[in-house]
This record gives structure tokens, C-alpha cells and sequence, in this order.
């Protein structure tokens, strides 16, 4: 169903697009051949009451000048201006997998929460943000008013849904009142948009993505009881009732996606990510996540090369405390072992963010240095830090990058690949 909508809002729109040519690599980690048919999307969720709105969003700056966050002054309503529900959607033959994309995921080079990505970086913002994060080319978006599950539902006479738990939540201000009881139940359009909508529970947004994913099994299961031809009804449905569909998703993919609808296998999963303790932020292991894409899609994961096993001293000489303390929360939140990381500060160190390596450490500093984006340095030797010897060393120059403040693509992106072989 939602594969239905983003295709057959295309009817309404006369935009082509050219897929995305897998490489061998990306076809090995969907387990997908090179006959085989392949589509992919992001499919996000805001509210209506939240259109474009141009001048909206006012940059927060840091003391350093570096924009850190994003004021939103537009109207406001229960959902909020963000697309807090985003999902990943593949399609391999008459396979769709759909994989949750948490919202309070941090892109480190797009410098905010991905959630927030769509009302400052449009459609194709949220399309490119999620490629850098799955490793995967996205081809189609469809931003959609989470209300579109309200019409869709009760297009089809409602759908049956097993509410795990009694769900009562009242906002006056935003318009929701929310009052679903615990168990098996067929559910109308409200009740559906109700569902998905509620998020009062311990793990908030995690337990909500999975009651999205719930919700999408029960209606292609209803799309099944009723026949095929029901869909064919969508068109008029879409026109009267989700006029706010933002899709550049086209009539060709319409007619490929139709037939095999009767024969579609839902698989639904959310993306694994690590959480800090102290953050509110969820980062990602590039490692983890290619594993576990290969075992979603049943492909093969890419082989990455691992952090080397020698000490790193992470050595700030930036000008700015404390620097070397959050490099080194990041690392570790990217599996890197924290008895690994040595920590220093020194004076102030004008020359540019390097690796710096003994002789014998030469080509352990490669794996860093090409992380990173950023040179290497060769020395006779490298003093103790803590009474251990020092092979390498992260020397942070005044150029050394915010983790998650900014900084060079190449330095941000590297931020998130970080990981000694995904074990976060």
C-alpha cells in the first residue's frame, strides 16, 4: 500500500527518473542479479498544517561561527515541523523490504537530526541523507501527511491490527485525541492514523516506527482479501484525499509495480544504531549497518578494513577544551575499543588535522588518514602518553572539525564509518 501510494501519485506528475545503476557490490548486498527488478524510495511522514515555508528556519550559530542548529518560527501543531517517520523502502522482485529510519539519527554532514533534513534541504535532501546513510542509491521520495493512513483505511473498510497495549493521549492544541484499547481489532481510517501517530511509550519513536510497520503488513494483508482491483480505485482516492503527496515517483513505475502487488512479501525492519548514554543523538557503525543489510536482503556484506591494533593518541591542539574528549566519545561510539584511545591536549597547533606516525606505524596511519580525509605525517618518534609507548597520533589542529558541528565532507563522512569491525 505504501509502495502504492508513492506510484500512484505519479500519475499527477509527468517527471521521468532515471534509476540508479547498482554497482556489483550494491547487487551483491541486496543478494539481487542483474536481471532482477529493483526500486528503491524514502517515504516520510509530516503533517499538512506544515507546507513549505520559506523563512521558517533561522540558522543557530555556535561561538566559532559554525551553524549548529536550526530555529523553526512557522506554524506548529501535535507532529511538529520535522518528518518523524522515514522509511526505507526496496523492492527486489516481489520482495519489499521496508527498513525505519530512526529520526533522531545525526547526519553528521548534513549537520542536524535527519528528521529535520526535509524542511531545511527539501525532498531530494531527505533522498540524498538517507543514501549517505544506508550506503545505497535511493531513487524515488514520497513526503506524505501521516492522515493519508485515515483515507487509505477506510478506503478499504478498515484494517485488523493487534494493539499491544491501551493507547489514551489527549493534545487540545494539536488536535489529537487518541483512545485505543489493548488487542485484536479492526481498525477505521482514525483509529489507523491514531495508531501510528501515538508515541507515549518508554521507547517512543522505536516502539511508533514499529507500529508503522504493524500497520503496513495489515493493509497489503487486506489489499489481498479484497483483490488486486481494489487498487485500481486509488488513483481517485489519492486525487480527493493526499493532494499534499510530494512524489517525483512516475506512471512507468506505476505499471511495473501493479502486477506484482497480489504477489508482494513485506519484510520489515528498523535500522540498527548506537545510542549514547549522554546524547540524545543516534549515530551508526558503517559496519553494522552493512551487516545487517546483507542479512535483511540475504545478500553479502563488503569486506572493510579494520582499525589497527595499536594505540591511538588522540592529541588536542585546537585552542578549543575538551576536544579531544568528544573525538574520542565518537570513536568509541563507533566501536572503536575505548583502552585503545590515549587522550592529550597541548599547545595550539595553526598546521592542519593530521595522523602522525612512527616508521613502523607508517601504513597503520593510512587506515586513520583516509578516514579522516586528512594527511599523515611521518616521525622519528613520538613521546609516552600515560606510560605507554605511542605509535600514532590524531594530532586536532585549529582546522579540527565539531564531531557533529560541521567540518569538511570527507572528515564528516569518515566520523560515521569509523568502526573496528562493527561490534558497537
Amino acid at each position: 500500500m505504501l509502495l502504492a501510494v508513492v506510484g500512484l501519485a505519479g500519475f499527477w506528475l509527468g517527471r521521468d527518473v532515471e534509476r540508479t545503476a547498482l554497482s556489483v557490490g550494491q547487487r551483491e548486498l541486496l543478494g539481487a542479479g542483474v536481471t532482477d527488478f529493483t526500486a528503491s524510495f524514502v517515504i516520510a511522514g509530516r503533517d499538512r498544517f506544515y507546507a513549505d515555508c520559506e523563512g521558517c528556519s533561522t540558522p543557530i550559530y555556535s561561538q566559532d561561527g559554525v551553524i549548529v542548529g536550526w530555529r523553526y518560527s512557522g506554524p506548529r501543531s501535535a507532529d511538529g515541523a520535522n518528518t518523524d517517520t522515514i522509511l526505507y523502502v526496496q523492492v527486489v522482485n516481489d520482495d519489499v523490504t521496508i527498513i525505519a529510519l530512526p529520526r533522531d539519527l545525526w547526519m553528521e554532514g548534513w549537520n542536524g537530526r535527519i528528521n529535520s533534513i526535509f524542511i531545511r534541504r527539501g525532498a531530494d535532501g531527505l533522498r540524498r541523507a538517507s543514501e549517505d546513510v544506508l550506503g545505497l542509491p535511493v531513487d524515488y521520495h514520497a513526503i506524505i501527511n501521516l492522515d493519508i493512513f485515515k483515507g487509505l483505511v477506510d478506503a478499504l473498510g478498515g484494517v485488523e491490527v493487534n494493539v499491544p497495549h491501551a493507547m489514551r493521549y489527549v493534545d487540545v492544541a494539536g488536535g489529537l485525541n487518541i483512545d485505543l484499547r489493548a488487542g485484536p481489532q479492526v481498525l477505521d481510517g482514525q483509529g489507523a492514523a491514531d495508531f501510528v501517530r501515538y508515541r507515549q511509550t518508554q521507547r517512543g519513536d522505536f516502539d511508533r516506527l514499529d507500529r508503522v510497520k504493524m500497520l503496513a503488513h495489515a493493509m497489503l494483508a487486506r489489499v489481498r482479501e479484497l483483490h488486486v482491483a481494489t487498487i485500481t480505485r486509488l488513483p481517485a482516492l489519492i486525487d480527493t484525499f493526499f493532494d499534499d503527496v510530494e512524489t517525483n515517483a512516475t506512471p512507468a513505475l506505476v505499471r511495473e509495480l501493479l502486477p506484482r502487488i497480489p504477489r508482494l512479501r513485506i519484510h520489515a525492519a528498523t535500522l540498527p544504531v548506537v545510542e549514547l548514554e549522554t546524547d540524545s543523538r543516534l549515530l551508526v557503525d558503517r559496519v553494522t549497518v552493512d551487516r545487517f543489510l546483507a542479512d535483511t536482503f540475504g545478500g553479502t556484506a563488503p569486506a572493510r578494513a579494520l582499525a589497527p591494533a595499536v594505540p591511538l593518541h588522540v592529541m588536542n591542539r585546537s585552542g578549543r577544551a575538551g576536544l579531544e574528549e568528544r573525538y574520542a566519545e565518537r570513536l568509541i561510539a563507533m566501536g572503536v575499543p575505548p583502552e585503545s584511545l590515549l587522550l592529550g591536549s597541548g599547545s595550539l597547533d595553526p598546521a592542519p588535522t593530521r595522523v602522525v606516525a612512527t616508521a613502523p606505524h607508517w601504513l597503520d596511519a593510512d587506515f586513520y588518514a583516509d578516514l579522516l580525509g586528512v594527511g599523515k605525517q611521518q616521525i622519528d618518534r613520538l613521546p609516552a602518553a600515560h606510560g605507554r609507548p605511542v605509535g600514532l597520533q590524531l594530532a586536532l589542529g585549529e582546522d579540527a572539525p565539531e564531531p557533529g558541528a560541521g567540518g569538511t565532507p570527507a572528515q564528516l563522512a569518515a566520523l560515521l564509518a569509523l568502526s573496528t569491525g562493527g561490534n558497537p
